[in-house]
């Protein structure tokens, strides 16, 4: 039987549906293209914010790199920065005029410059100075601060009397004994054991019995003994061990005997303190 022309077999349902089949593969096709897109989008994003990072990185290095070398150029050669003036701080005996006369070659130096070593070396003849610290106060005062010697005794030498520290320096001289320092018998030599068991035993003792210290004297570390300044007491007080129970039983001692003659006391075992008539 002829067909119309145009007829076709086919029910436009299969048709209909033949082309949501046909439609699937081009819908991936889009899909696929469209994911590739974004992810070479956000590839591209990654890779500028990386690139800008790194340039804020290098930006900010050479940034800080160039403001030391500013710095340190502006410490070490600008004169406005200067050594001009020096204040000292902690000082007794030695005065701000001593350490500005010994530091006076140092000045118009940049203060970056003025290092401990060089302020070491300015002030080594001041040897009342034991030790010392340094700081810079912008711009141009360098502050020291000092820490003295502190004067031990008075050792004899060649008619006057040198005043020394526990080390055996000499810190000044005196035309006679001075007031309030024992004076020690014998040589002021920091190698020296019997001078080495004075400064320990003058260190340990309290305050109220070393000003009563009048002479003192040493053979061995074992040895040591003084006389009481306006008494003729002699104290025998061995080591410098057990100093704080020595000084206990020796300030009773001492008050016990105020009205009494001549009198060793030794306390070299304090738990049997004795004491004897002074031969």
């Amino acid at each position: 039987m002829d067909r119309p022309e145009g007829f076709s077999s086919r029910s436009p349902r299969r048709e209909k549906s033949s082309r949501r089949k046909g439609s699937k593969p081009a819908q991936r096709v889009r899909a696929a293209t469209q994911q590739r897109v974004s992810a070479e989008k956000a590839e591209y994003r990654r890779f500028t914010e990386a690139t800008r990072r790194r340039r804020i990185t290098w930006a900010v290095s050479l940034g800080s790199v160039g403001a030391l070398v500013l710095s340190v150029v502006v410490l070490t050669l600008s004169p406005a920065l200067s050594f001009r003036e020096v204040r000292v701080e902690g000082g007794d005996r030695v005065t701000s005029s001593a350490v500005a006369d010994a530091l006076g070659g140092l000045y118009g130096e940049p203060l970056a410059r003025v290092s401990d070593e060089r302020v070491q070396q300015a002030l080594e003849p001041l040897t009342l100075i034991q030790a010392f610290e340094t700081r810079i106060e912008p711009p141009g005062t360098l502050v020291v601060t000092i820490v003295e010697r502190k004067p031990l005794g008075a050792v004899s030498a060649s008619g006057a009397f040198d005043v020394v520290d526990a080390a055996g320096v000499v810190l000044w001289e005196e035309p006679a004994l001075p007031t309030g320092l024992p004076r020690i018998l014998v040589e002021a030599d920091s190698s020296s054991p019997s001078f080495s068991a004075i400064s320990r035993v003058l260190l340990a003792l309290p305050e109220e019995l070393l000003v009563q210290v009048e002479g003192i004297t040493a053979t061995t570390l074992d040895d040591v003994r003084f006389t009481i300044r306006g008494s003729s007491h002699e104290v025998v007080w061995g080591s410098s061990e057990r100093s704080v129970e020595k000084a206990r039983v020796l300030r009773a001692a001492l008050i016990a005997l105020e009205t009494e003659e001549s009198q060793v006391v030794d306390v070299t075992t304090p738990d049997s303190m004795v004491v004897r008539a002074r031969g």
